[in-house]
Order: C-alpha cells, then sequence, then structure tokens
C-alpha cells in the first residue's frame, strides 16, 4: 500500500491550541469574576428595598429587622417616576439621589446593642414626602436566640 501524502495544512495544530487556549482563559475568567462576587455577596445580608412617593406605595418594606454586628446590603431600587434619596442619619448612612429607574447601594454593619433608626428619603417627592420615612430595628444578637 503506498505512503499518503495527506498532511494537516501548516499552523492548523497551533491555530486550534491558540483557540483552545483563548475559550479556557475566557471562561476560568468569567467563572474567576462570578465566584469572587458570590463570595463578597455572601459577607453581607442583602435587603431589596423600593422606593415610591408616599402616596404610590412609601418605602417597601417600611420595617427591617437586622441583628447586632450584621453586615447588611441595601439595594434601594426607585421604581417611581421622581427622583429619591435615602438616609438613615443616626447611622450616618445615605444616598444622595437615586433617580428613576436606578438603584443604589448601602452598605453597612448594624451596631452593637438593641435600638431602632429611623429612615427617610432626602430628595422632595411629593407633597407627603414628610411621611416617606421607616424604621430599621437593630436586635441584639441574645433576643435571636
Amino acid at each position: 500500500m503506498p505512503e499518503s501524502n495527506l498532511k494537516p495544512p501548516p499552523g492548523r495544530a497551533g491555530s486550534v491550541l491558540a483557540w483552545l487556549l483563548v475559550l479556557g482563559a475566557t471562561v476560568f475568567t468569567v467563572a474567576g469574576a462570578l465566584l469572587y462576587e458570590h463570595y463578597r455577596a455572601g459577607a453581607y445580608r442583602t435587603i431589596e428595598v423600593t422606593a415610591r412617593a408616599p402616596e404610590l406605595g412609601n418605602f417597601t418594606p417600611r420595617l427591617i429587622n437586622v441583628a447586632a454586628g450584621e453586615r447588611v446590603r441595601l439595594h434601594v431600587r426607585n421604581i417611581d417616576t421622581v427622583s429619591h434619596g435615602f438616609a438613615i442619619p443616626r447611622l450616618n448612612v445615605g444616598i444622595v439621589e437615586i433617580k428613576p429607574g436606578e438603584v443604589a447601594l448601602v452598605e453597612f454593619t448594624a451596631p452593637e446593642g438593641a435600638s431602632e433608626y429611623e429612615f427617610t428619603c432626602t430628595v422632595w417627592c411629593s407633597n407627603d414626602h414628610m411621611k416617606m420615612k421607616g424604621k430599621l430595628v437593630v436586635v441584639s444578637t441574645l433576643a435571636r436566640r
């Protein structure tokens, strides 16, 4: 039987190897970023808060319970057609302005000891603006057991 003169085109193996390296680097980069974000988010208790003018629903939820010393991340979502703000004055936590459709992030560690903290809207949003408030309740870790 005669020998075949068929050989792979020059550089084809190198081209396949290059594509495999690019694919592997992309997959590992995306997987690493997702794992990092999962780890980073796991260190906080995440709470979704929506903001609407008081006559349309106010903050939801209006009562937030957290444990003393707990790391908290609030996602404040403005689902209204006007801007809102968000502040917990006694904790020096706040967002200057959240435009319609935007989500703002607030991270803090709840103080030690049981206490209550009022949160408010800091941007004039309606005639009932002064009613746009809620309460953050910090429960001592002993009370949770």
